[in-house]
């Protein structure tokens, strides 16, 4: 999975909907840049110097936007997807 795929998610009605990702983001300042490869959240670590795998305690932190046609964009948990 990654941006521009489309993936399932629940909506608020608990029906499932299909969209394409669009875009990935973080509310921790830690994460200024914030990417998505292969289904994995990655972060820009300034101490590496690259880009490293998000970690399981912050994947809370991390939210996707969804576009479906006829609808507005959908803001997600990453842990709301369906696989």
């Amino acid at each position: 999975m990654n941006i521009g795929d489309t993936v399932n998610y629940y909506n608020v009605y608990n029906e499932k909907v299909c969209g394409a990702i669009t875009e990935i983001n973080s509310d921790m300042d830690s994460y200024d840049e914030i990417k998505l490869k292969d289904g994995v959240p990655m972060y820009y670590s300034k101490k590496l110097f690259c880009f490293v795998p998000v970690k399981k305690k912050n994947i809370n932190s991390v939210f996707i936007t969804v576009k479906t046609t006829g609808r507005p964009n959908e803001f997600l948990s990453f842990n709301e997807l369906l696989y």
